[in-house]
This record gives structure tokens, sequence and C-alpha cells, in this order.
């Protein structure tokens, strides 16, 4: 589709893609347009085929019928893909991110030549089996991402300033888009998770770091440096890895619970070891849990007093924390007045494992190249 959509028609799909079809008068009250208005920003919207009308919907009391307008999801296909040190997870979604297939595999290693080859193949191997060529491919890694073109600085990949979006596209047709894997997951919910009934929210991630999204008055809040993975919650804390005292990550990452009940019980545990321990009765399992989870919980209050947000969005590999900790995150969230004084629970609690991340970096290849291919 070449035909240049402006920027009224690109608002009336969109919002016909996250919210569902609509009549032409239930668009027209809901985004506080006049009739001939919508006529003209749809009319371009119908010749491309961005939008279609579907089957006629009789609307009682008024003895006529109405045709709402919706998009054709199957008509798109795209790919995301999630990076981790160990594996690299793909999905197919339509427009909508539904997804339609999936392929995990190894990482190769953390060699940059050897990850864009293996991203590459499974885009390939996912566009063989969808029979159809792809729309845009998202790619999302952990990390800083500069201008949606370079990894600036990824700690879990061990790069720094590599042009990774560019030596994607020269191994692949479509159209590529690259982002930090927290922006990705935080679009998925703007468009088509909890967020979607929300102008503002956040979104806080917690599993080998601490992500945190900020959507306010629809917009993605852009963060060049996460303002959470190092909240300052005991000055007296452990250290973190970056020599802060106190900090979220030296209380709520995997690594640093797993790293203090080892040096407990000086043996090796695992992340779920460390929340099974917990949840029997385990003293020093028990303590670190509940010490990450009260810490969370005054990351919540935090976010919540300086942002009025009303809801956030719990997320991130994890998430189980939540669940053997949920008292202690209470308190945490109480020791705030402002949360006190509030009758309003804003947290939502949305367990994601790493295709749904995957399917993140689609969304943010939906968003890339929607309506206008």
């Amino acid at each position: 589709m070449s035909t240049h959509l402006p920027d009224g028609a690109k608002a009336v799909a969109i919002d016909i893609l996250i919210h569902g079809p609509r009549s032409r008068a239930q668009l027209a009250k809901d985004l506080g347009s006049s009739a001939p208005t919508l006529t003209r920003l749809v009319k371009p919207l119908l010749a491309a085929g961005v939008l279609v009308e579907t089957d006629a919907v009789h609307t009682p009391g008024r003895g006529r019928s109405s045709v709402p307008l919706d998009v054709v999801p199957d008509a798109w296909r795209f790919v995301g893909v999630k990076l981790t040190s160990e594996s690299v997870y793909a999905v197919t979604t339509n427009l909508r991110a539904e997804v339609l297939d999936s392929e995990t595999i190894p990482a190769p290693s953390l060699e940059v030549s050897a990850v864009v080859t293996a991203v590459a193949g499974i885009v390939e191997r996912l566009r063989g089996r969808a029979g159809r060529e792809l729309d845009a491919v998202g790619v999302t890694v952990g990390g800083l991402v500069e201008d949606g073109k370079t990894v600036a600085d990824s700690p879990f990949l061990h790069w720094a300033q590599v042009p990774f979006r560019r030596l994607l596209a020269a191994e692949m047709a479509p159209p590529v888009f690259l982002a930090n894997d927290v922006v990705g997951l935080t679009r998925a919910q703007q468009w088509f998770g909890h967020g979607r009934s929300s102008r503002d929210f956040a979104l806080l991630t917690v599993g080998a770091g601490v992500g945190y999204g900020l959507v306010m008055d629809d917009r993605v809040v852009p963060t060049t440096v996460s303002p959470v993975s190092h909240l300052a919650i005991d000055p007296h804390g452990p250290l973190c890895p970056w020599g802060h005292r106190g900090c979220m990550s030296s209380y709520v990452t995997s690594p640093a619970m797993t790293a203090a009940v080892a040096q407990a019980h000086r043996r090796a545990v695992t992340y779920d070891e460390v929340l099974d321990l917990a949840g029997g009765g385990d003293a020093a399992a028990r303590r670190v849990v509940d010490e990450a989870a009260h810490a969370l919980g005054r990351a919540v209050s935090a976010i919540t007093s300086l942002t009025g947000v009303e809801r956030i969005i719990l997320s991130g590999e994890g998430i189980r924390l939540v669940d053997v900790g949920r008292a202690a995150l209470h308190a945490g969230r109480l020791e705030y007045p402002g949360a006190r004084a509030s009758g309003v629970d804003p947290v939502v609690v949305r367990p994601m494992d790493f295709l749904e991340w995957a399917r993140g970096a689609a969304v943010v290849a939906i968003q890339g190249v929607f309506p206008q291919r």
C-alpha cells in the first residue's frame, strides 16, 4: 500500500484495531468527530484495504441497520523475536497480535554474527510455515536500544554499540524493528493487553533484572535508563553489582535472591527452589523472599505516588515472587501514606513466559507499519 494516509485516518484505523469493529456513528461519537469528517477519514482506509465493511448489524428501535468497520487481522503477518543469553524465542502473529505459530531455539553463542544468522533462520522458517510474506519483523533485547537501531548496552548479551537493526535488515526482506524488551512488552499491554482500557499505566517486571515501562496519556514514555531497577529501598541493604546499596536490583532480581539463599545454605540453588523453600517454611529463603516482595511493594507505591497511574501491571519470568510473598508486598505498599489513603488496589499480576515477550516484539513491528505498509 503506497497511498499516504493522513494522521487522522491512521488514528481511526488504530482505534478500530485496538477496540474492535464499530459503526461510523459510534466511531464519530467515540472519537469526537463529525459525521462528514469521519467519512473523509474512512474513505482512504477503505480504498487501501486497511478497513473493510463487515456484516450489517440491526439497530433496535431505529428501523435500520448499521455497517461496522473493522480491520482484517489475517491479511497481515508479523514475526516477533525475543533474545536472551540462552535462547531465541519467536512467534508469528496476525494484526491483532494473536499468536499463530512459535519456535524456540538455543542461542548459538553471544557472538553478534552468530545471533544474526540464528534470528534470520528462525524468521525464515516461520515465514515458510506461514506460506506467505511477512509484513514486518520485530526484535527485542534486554538493555539500552538507541533510536531503534543500535544495541548500545546489553548486560545480558554483553554487547555494546552493536548496529543490530542494520545487520538484521541485511539478512531478510521484511522491514525490521528493534526495541528494548520491556518497551515491547509495554506496547503489547497498551494495545492488546491489560493496559488497553487505561490511558495511563505502568509495567513492572522482575526476573534476571528489573524492568519498567510507563504509558501516560496513551503514549509510551521513553526511559533511557530504568529509574526503578536501582530505586533505593534501604540505605543499609546489600550491594547490587553496580555498587548501589539497598536498591531494587540488590533485593528483587533472581541472581540476588539465589545468591543470598545459596550463601545461607552453602550450596547452589535455583530461583524456583528459593520460592519453594520459602513456601515450605525455610527461614533463610523466607526472609529473602519477604524482603524482595516488600521492596517490590515499595516500588509499586513509589510509582503510583510519582506518576499518578491507577494501574500497575506486574509481570516477568520471576513474577511467582508475588504469590509466595504477597503479604510482604502488601506491607511494602502500605508504608507510603498515599497508598494507605487510597482504597484502590492498582496491581494487576500478569504472568508471562518468554513467548509473550516475543509477542511484545511482534507488537513493535505492528506499530511500526500499521496502518500503512
